[in-house]
């Protein structure tokens, strides 16, 4: 079994920030089946360590066509044919820069084309969009909705949703949102990619599971590690909190007192551990 996780970055400082968390919990768990492979902007790469999978990639956010929608980055590059080798990993973890990986992840192999929860449709409206524009593209939707943004399966099966995911992403936000970009909660450009994933996957998987306990868990749960493999940075100024920690406003806490059997206190003390031992990427 090979397996991969995959992420984009910028050099950005929040985004150098997230992914020291990111490979700080890599390096903590210790797996032995996992590669991480980090596609980037030069800049980007040259701060990433060297038992990274490393490969150069130029975002297509800045062309016209894509509106600055920077959300893309992370999926086009795997739809690129410099991401070819993935096709050889038995399991890829496709995930942004916010998130961690937990002890339990050297366990979890999961059956099936596995994605978090989302929370993107929110209204019937919504809903019957997806369905209509599905069907204007020739692609079938077998009725599955809010598919989180971190998916993991078949080396081979992810790329080809990325792919597809590429292709109606730039249709939505072209054709989609002429009138303006719509508005939270309801049909909104701003989670274009979270829109174009869904209609790949459910034109191109004929079995996924959504697993919010097992993929994108918040990270300032106090639920045990141990059930929970895959950590995300949701929207919230509660501990842990990456808007807190990017602010500095956990820098004075011991790293002894925290229990690094609950969720949120272990990513804070990754956090905390990436700050000391990853200075440079700041």
């Amino acid at each position: 079994m090979k397996r991969a996780l995959v992420v984009f970055l910028e050099d950005k400082p929040h985004l150098m920030l997230q992914f020291g968390c990111l490979y700080t919990s890599f390096k903590y768990i210790e797996t032995n089946d996992t590669d991480m492979v980090v596609f980037g902007t030069s800049q980007a790469l040259k701060k990433v360590p060297d038992d990274c999978i490393k490969v150069l990639y130029k975002p297509i956010s800045y062309q016209s066509e894509w509106k600055n929608y920077h959300y893309i980055n992370s999926i086009s590059c795997l739809a690129n044919e410099c991401s070819n080798f993935l096709d050889h990993y038995d399991l890829v973890l496709r995930t942004d820069a916010d998130t961690f990986l937990t002890p339990a992840w050297n366990n979890y192999y999961p059956m099936f084309y596995t994605g978090g929860r989302g929370g993107y449709v929110n209204n019937e409206d919504t809903k019957d969009r997806l369905h209509r524009i599905a069907n204007k593209l020739g692609l079938k939707h077998r009725g599955v909705h809010n598919i989180g943004s971190t998916h993991y399966g078949y080396g081979p099966l992810v790329r080809e949703v990325c792919k597809e995911t590429v292709r109606v992403a730039k249709h939505i936000l072209n054709n989609e949102f002429i009138d303006g970009p719509g508005q939270w909660p309801g049909w909104y450009s701003g989670v274009t990619s979270m829109y174009s994933s869904e209609i790949a996957v459910n034109h191109y998987v004929e079995k996924v599971i959504i697993d919010g306990e097992k993929l994108d868990y918040p990270s300032s749960s106090g639920s045990d590690i141990l059930k929970h493999p895959h950590i995300h940075c949701w929207h919230t100024n509660e501990r842990f909190s990456k808007f807190q920690y990017e602010a500095g406003q956990y820098d004075n806490i011991l790293m002894d007192d925290l229990d690094l059997t609950i969720v949120k206190d272990y990513c804070l003390y990754i956090g905390l551990k990436a700050k000391k031992e990853m200075p440079w990427l700041l």
